[in-house]
């Protein structure tokens, strides 16, 4: 008996190996594959303007509460090209709701629905962008056929459906989207710089991704200044993969850093902020 657990503590030992082996071999394959599908991409439907400062909720605060028509618009006449603005869609109300928190965040007393913001700045904003921070998107289940079709339903008619921008970290979810004519942000939360073994895996797992998934940009925060986690190394391995950052710290000499490189497509300044950066681009000129 005790011969027989030997070998087969050797055989699991050696089968262990084999099996780390041939992932390992596998992850650098595929990694290497994608690398050089990604180097050759066309990436020209992804948001390219030289005015990249977009802004998070709009430009609120003085009264103006943020998620209101009156932010966002308050944002596109400061200059922003675009807006993030974070919505639900509520399940019973089959409709979307603007919103940061649930329970909902109300504006001037009741519910802002997206339908409504859409058929208030469409028109009064056109060629404006508007980057969905969708709450939940992963756990629409059965929901998700009529949750795109309303988007679908409440976009198209005022024109604003190819400046939408969908956000989720749930790529098969974000898909879906995808397939239904959105431009999709697959969300990342890579590691910072400083842990650089970490840092190095999780953006080759998430450039895999993001490839395979077809998705428009990548999503990501900017991270600290002292210890970023789109830093140079991170701007390296992902090559020429457009960006869309977010959480980029209140510091206008690395925004104008970050403003000429070509994968960054936007950026919003700020955590959780009223920020107006909207005076810096990278047209030539401030």
């Amino acid at each position: 008996m005790l011969r027989f657990l030997r070998f087969l503590m050797r055989f699991l030992f050696k089968t262990l190996l084999a099996l780390i082996l041939i992932l390992t071999l596998a992850y650098f394959a595929v990694g290497a594959y994608v690398d050089r599908q990604l180097a050759k991409k066309d990436y020209s439907q992804a948001y390219d303007d030289c005015r990249k400062i977009w802004t998070a909720r709009g430009l609120y605060g003085n009264g103006v509460p943020q998620n209101s028509i009156e932010s966002i618009a308050a944002a596109f006449d400061a200059g922003a090209m675009g807006v993030e603005v974070d919505i639900y869609y509520d399940k019973e109300m089959s409709d979307y709701i603007v919103s940061h928190d649930y329970p909902y965040n109300l504006k001037n007393g009741k519910l802002l629905t997206l339908e409504e913001l859409f058929d208030n700045l469409g028109a009064r904003y056109p060629g404006h962008y508007y980057w969905l921070d969708y709450k939940g998107i992963r756990h629409l289940g059965e929901h998700q056929a009529q949750a795109i079709q309303r988007l679908i339903d409440i976009s198209r008619d005022n024109g604003v459906m190819p400046y939408i921008y969908v956000e989720g970290e749930a790529p098969i979810a974000l898909a879906a989207f995808r397939d239904a004519g959105f431009k999709s942000i697959y969300d990342t939360h890579p590691a910072p710089e400083s842990q650089s073994f970490l840092a190095a895996f999780m953006i080759e797992v998430y450039k895999i991704v993001y490839y395979f998934g077809d998705f428009t940009v990548m999503g990501m925060e900017y991270g600290d200044v002292e210890d970023p986690v789109y830093g140079l190394e991170t701007r390296k391995r992902l090559g020429p993969v457009p960006v869309f950052l977010y959480h980029v710290p209140v510091d206008e000499k690395l925004v104008r850093e970050l403003l000429p490189l070509p994968a960054v497509r936007a950026m919003i300044v700020g955590n959780s902020l009223s920020i107006n950066f909207h005076h810096l681009d990278a047209c030539g000129a401030d």
